[in-house]
């Protein structure tokens, strides 16, 4: 059942509560002198005034029918443009905050979630939401209800005798048949869920399309399909079976309340005290109120549609916010430690375990081990993506959750493995989070690291637009790029995360050039795939069991013949990943 609070507090989700109110009410209220007066003029000139020949009373109500038309044309018009603005506005302010909460989620948390699923909340989940007070709830009072209340009241005025115990026939048979509602609402409910997974695993298969036809995967990803589609229909023939029942067990109550009026109405016909006219009309007037009580059953399933869309939406918007108690500010980083620094994600299996080394700038740190080892956590930890489970990070001496976050993470850039790249132009792209950079400054730096001419050969130079799966800039290239817009950024500390491990030797080439110009005079850290791009580095990690066992130069690991020299002269001479 719809829990009234979560009901109340998505009323309130947007700005549009009072607007939306405003036109349930006139929506319940308009058609009431309609469906009243235009029963009655119409009677009028049926029954009164074309027998009686009186044409001139005939044609004035039934102008006053035409009236009555065309305003409810015009009005239903106004009130169907209300509705869609309404669900239109609610859609734009539920993407907006379900938007700004993706934003300021907890990372730990938010990677738990399946990307398709986020999607889909963003995109069909909110929209559906939009419509549950404009579209279902208000239609339910506002069209059904209206109508069965109104057909109650003239059943009530033709004889209140039958009239009330058709209408206990019809309050008792709903009582009756609650726990089927109950129970297919949970059966609906099962139903969407599976939809959703359904379509977020497709979204991600189609993302990831690529990887799927290089690694042969797609008998496993369409049997993958096929079994979560099985699933979807099983819910649904379950959920129709439900249904069904349900309108079969109610047409068969109903339909008591249409002998109770024949065997009502035709003993009063007997005794003298009624008509045949009352019987025919009560007996249409039950099969309208089935019909609506009928089509309030199909629409409770939008409305459970819509609610659960809702309850995803809420989940989303309700995830915690990422910690941000600091007060200092941090102008410069120039140094960091690790002090017994320990990582969990579930509180259960530990990632990393007891991190414990100090660095000044300017140095180039290189992490090696294997996939799985931890290198990542490791640098995740320092722009606080994760929250330590044990220990300190301190930055210049001071405990680095003492630091406001914005400045933290300002005075950090990041290079990914797989580049950056937004759908916007070439220039905007490298100009992108760094506020304080002119257009002369991205171009030098491009002419530094060899991507200027690149540029300037296309037709719109730095204004041409590009995105993540153009092919105007090769894979190196868009690589180059997120470099120029790390050095832009021009952080204190730098994180290159395996940036080298998809290029060809003649694009890593030019990427470690551009590393020069980015690490000077800075504290990196290069997570490596091939050894020989970190040979020269000052400081290189070996971790392996989650923690660091070897620590120090090229050479000196290379004499300790540990784990390091026996991963540099293995024949490979990469770190398996």
């Amino acid at each position: 059942m719809l829990n009234k609070k979560l009901l109340k507090e998505m009323l309130n989700f947007t700005t549009n509560k009072k607007r939306t109110i405003k036109r349930g009410i006139i929506g319940f209220l308009q058609a009431i002198p309609y469906l009243l007066l235009y029963q009655y003029v119409l009677s009028q000139v049926i029954d009164k005034y074309i027998p009686d020949k009186n044409i001139k009373m005939a044609v004035i109500l039934s102008s006053i029918l035409i009236l009555f038309i065309v305003v409810r044309f015009w009005f239903d018009k106004y009130m169907e443009t209300e509705r869609k603005l309404i669900y239109f506005d609610n859609d734009r302010q539920i993407k907006e905050k379900v938007f700004s909460s993706i934003q300021d989620a907890n990372i730990s948390i938010l990677d738990k979630i399946q990307v398709g699923n986020l999607f889909n909340v963003t995109t069909t989940q909110s929209f559906e939401a939009s419509q549950l007070f404009v579209w279902n709830i208000l239609g339910i009072f506002t069209v059904r209800v209206r109508s069965i209340l109104i057909t109650s009241i003239i059943m009530l005025f033709i004889d209140w005798k039958i009239a009330l115990v058709v209408i206990g026939i019809f309050i008792l048979s709903y009582i009756v048949l609650i726990p089927f509602y109950n129970k297919n609402i949970k059966t609906y409910k099962k139903l969407q869920q599976s939809i959703i997974d359904l379509q977020g695993k497709i979204n991600e298969y189609i993302e990831s399309f690529s990887t799927t036809k290089t690694l042969r995967l797609e008998e496993i990803n369409i049997n993958d399909i096929k079994i979560m589609l099985e699933k979807a229909k099983n819910e649904l023939i379950k959920s129709s079976k439900i249904l069904g029942l349900h309108t079969a067990l109610f047409a068969l109550l109903t339909f008591f309340a249409t002998i109770a009026t024949l065997v009502i109405g035709g003993n009063q016909i007997i005794l003298g005290i009624g008509v045949g006219s009352t019987i025919i009309l009560i007996v249409d007037y039950i099969n309208d109120i089935s019909g609506h009580m009928n089509s309030l059953l199909e629409h409770a399933h939008g409305v459970m549609n819509r609610y659960n869309c809702f309850l995803n939406i809420l989940e989303i918007v309700a995830i915690d916010k990422e910690v941000d108690e600091g007060t200092q500010k941090l102008d410069k980083i120039n140094s960091i430690e690790f002090k017994d620094v320990s990582l969990s994600y579930d509180g259960v299996n530990t990632i990393l375990d007891n991190i414990n080394f100090k660095v000044n700038k300017p140095i180039q740190i290189a992490i090696v081990g294997k996939s799985g080892a931890g290198k990542t956590s490791l640098v995740n930890l320092i722009p606080r993506f994760y929250q330590l489970t044990e220990g300190q990070i301190l930055i210049n001496g001071i405990d680095y959750t003492n630091y406001k976050l914005n400045e933290l993470r300002n005075n950090i850039s990041y290079v990914f493995q797989d580049p950056v790249i937004l759908n916007m132009s070439i220039k905007d792209n490298l100009m992108y989070g760094n506020d304080n950079v002119q257009i002369e400054d991205a171009i030098k730096v491009c002419k530094d690291i060899g991507l200027d001419e690149k540029i300037n050969s296309l037709d719109e130079k730095y204004d041409t637009i590009i995105d993540a799966k153009s092919d105007i800039l090769s894979y190196g290239e868009k690589q180059l790029l997120s470099f120029a817009r790390a050095i832009l950024k021009n952080g204190s500390i730098v994180i290159l995360d395996e940036v080298t491990s998809n290029l060809d030797l003649e694009f890593e080439e030019k990427v470690m050039e551009a590393n020069k110009a980015i690490l000077k005079n800075k504290i990196s850290f290069v997570i490596a795939h091939r050894l020989n791009t970190i040979k020269n580095s000052d400081l290189i990690l070996f971790i392996e069991d989650k923690k660091i066992v070897e620590m120090g130069t090229h050479d000196e690991l290379i004499n300790q013949h540990g784990y390091y020299y026996n991963l540099y002269a293995s024949k490979e001479n990469v770190v398996k990943i």
